[in-house]
C-alpha cells in the first residue's frame, strides 16, 4: 500500500495551490484527478483577477491583460471603467492547468490523472482511500462545487449556488479590450451575461439561478450589433455550477479538510473563485504541514480563523437576488460618474474590501 503525508482529491486551482505548499515543506503529496487531461471538461470562465496572478504567475503566452471593465444594462446602454494599476487576466484555461499541474511536480507532488475518488475510511489516524491501496495522514477536497469528498466523509455540501455556461467563439473583429459584462435579468437572472477577449477566442457566458431556463444563443443575439458573434463559429462549451453560500460551517474534520469550490470559498456576489483557490489553498497547505510536522492546531480551524468574513456582499447578494437590478442599471447608467464610481469599487477596489 502507498503511503503518503497528504492525499489531495482534485487537480485545478485550489487543489494544486496546496499541494505546492504541502510539498515545499518537504511532506509527501499526492493528488487524484477524474480527468484524463487538463483541458477536459472545464467548468470555469479561468479569469484571473491581479491578486491571483501574484499568487501564482502564468506564462505571457497563456494570458491576455485587460484593464477596463464595460457594464451594460439591458438597453445596452453602457459606461466603461479603466485603471492602469490594475487589471483582469483571460487565460488558455486548459493550457494553464497543464502548467500548474507540472509546476506541482516540480515541486516534487505526484499528481495522477483519471483516478476518480469513490470514498476513503479512517483507521488507526489513517485515511484508505477506497479502490486505490492509497493511505494517508491528512485528505483535502478540492474537487469541485458537488465534492465527493463532503459527501464521503458527511461535511457540509454547497446548497446555494448559480448555472454558468460559456461558448468559446471564433474571435470576433469588432470586440473592445475590455470585460463586457451585462446586467440583464430577462438573460442573466441573479448575476450577469459577460463578453471577454479571450486567449485566441472570445469567450461569450452567463451565469444565472438554477430555476431559469436560459437560451444562451439569444443572448448572444441580443449583443450581436455589438459584437459580431452571428457568423462566428463556436470552437468549445464550458458549464458547471458556482456556489454562492460561502464558506461552509462545516467544512474539516479530523484529518481532513475541503479547500476551494468544494468549501463554498467562492465570493457569494462576484462568483469569483480563482484567487480564493489560489490563496487559501495555500494557506491550507502551509497550515496542514505545521499541524503534521510540528503537531500545530487543527488546519480547518485555522482557516477558519483566516477566512474573511464579508457580511455585506452576502447582503449585496440578497439584495442582487431580489431587486429590479436590470432597470437599477439602466437608470443609474444616466448618471455615468456616480456609476463609474461603483463600478471601480467592486471591480478595481479589491484589496480594500471591509472585512
Amino acid at each position: 500500500m502507498a503511503d503518503y503525508d497528504v492525499v489531495i482529491v482534485g487537480a485545478s486551482f485550489a487543489g494544486l495551490s496546496c499541494a505546492r505548499a504541502i510539498a515545499r515543506a518537504g511532506l509527501e503529496v499526492l493528488v487524484l484527478e477524474r480527468k484524463f487531461r487538463p483541458d477536459d471538461l472545464i467548468h470555469t470562465t479561468g479569469i484571473l483577477v491581479k491578486e491571483a496572478h501574484e499568487e501564482w504567475r502564468a506564462p505571457e503566452e497563456l494570458v491576455r491583460e485587460i484593464h477596463r471593465v464595460r457594464v451594460y444594462g439591458p438597453s445596452l446602454r453602457s459606461a466603461a471603467v479603466e485603471r492602469d494599476d490594475y487589471f483582469f487576466l483571460a487565460t488558455d484555461t486548459g493550457n494553464l492547468l497543464g502548467f500548474l499541474q507540472e509546476e506541482a511536480r516540480d515541486c516534487g507532488v505526484d499528481v495522477r490523472l483519471g483516478i476518480p475518488f469513490h470514498d476513503a475510511a479512517r483507521r488507526n489516524g489513517q485515511w484508505h482511500i477506497d479502490g486505490a491501496d492509497i493511505c494517508c495522514r491528512y485528505l483535502v477536497g478540492a474537487d469541485g462545487a458537488r465534492s465527493q469528498v463532503a459527501k464521503s466523509l458527511d461535511l457540509d455540501r454547497n446548497t446555494r449556488y448559480l448555472k454558468g455556461v460559456e461558448y468559446a467563439f471564433e474571435p470576433c473583429t469588432r470586440e473592445e479590450l475590455s470585460l463586457h459584462c451585462f446586467v440583464d435579468p430577462r438573460f442573466a437572472r441573479g448575476y450577469m451575461g459577460w463578453v471577454l477577449p479571450g486567449v485566441g477566442v472570445t469567450q461569450v457566458g452567463m451565469a444565472y439561478h438554477p430555476s431559469r431556463a436560459v437560451d444562451l444563443l439569444e443572448f448572444v443575439k441580443h449583443i450581436d450589433p455589438i459584437f459580431d458573434l452571428s457568423d462566428r463559429k463556436v470552437l468549445e462549451k464550458r458549464g458547471g455550477i458556482i456556489p454562492i453560500g460561502g464558506l461552509l460551517q462545516k467544512f474539516f474534520t479530523e484529518g481532513a479538510m475541503l479547500v476551494g469550490d468544494a468549501a463554498g470559498m467562492v465570493s457569494p456576489l462576484t462568483a469569483g473563485g480563482i484567487h480564493r483557490a489560489y490563496r487559501f489553498g495555500r494557506l491550507a497547505g502551509i497550515h496542514i504541514a505545521q499541524h503534521l510536522l510540528a503537531n500545530g492546531p487543527d488546519p480547518g480551524q485555522s482557516l477558519r480563523n483566516l477566512y474573511p468574513k464579508r457580511h455585506w456582499q452576502h447582503a449585496a447578494r440578497w439584495a442582487f437576488d431580489r431587486l429590479p437590478v436590470g432597470s437599477i442599471t439602466d437608470v443609474a447608467l444616466r448618471t455615468p460618474r456616480m456609476f463609474r464610481r461603483v463600478v471601480g469599487k467592486i471591480f478595481f477596489d479589491r484589496m480594500n474590501w471591509p472585512e
